[in-house]
């Protein structure tokens, strides 16, 4: 889980330019292929935690899932403050994720939209 108190700049390209993506919470399809392919597909997830706590750390909204293959995932995660251990298991598919929330997540949004071009 992403404890928000990491600070990370959101600002950095990932290791190799790794190709990012936001995808809505509908666009779940899509966010697998795009990171099966390679790609970190940052996928919506609902937002049915806000409030709660886990291991002491308050979850806020936004909620996003981090999507990857597992080696493009821990790299992407390095280069903005999330450790390896924090990423969840593959299990039907070949991709794992890390799980996301609050200021990390909405930063996240908002720097992939404004770079979105379609």
């Amino acid at each position: 889980m992403r404890d928000v108190r990491v600070q990370a700049d959101l600002r950095r390209r990932p290791p190799a330019l790794i190709e990012e993506r936001y995808f809505e919470r509908r666009d779940i399809k899509a966010a697998i292929a795009f990171a099966e392919a390679g790609g970190i597909a940052v996928h919506r997830n609902f937002d049915h935690y806000h409030g709660s706590t886990i291991r002491g750390v308050r979850r806020e909204a936004p909620f996003l899932h981090i999507i990857g293959l597992r080696a493009n995932l821990e790299a992407w995660g390095r280069a903005h403050g999330l450790r390896p251990e924090w990423v969840q298991p593959e299990k039907r598919r070949r991709v794992a994720h890390y799980d996301v929330f609050g200021p990390f997540a909405d930063e996240l949004i908002r720097r992939l939209k404004s770079l979105d071009t379609t």
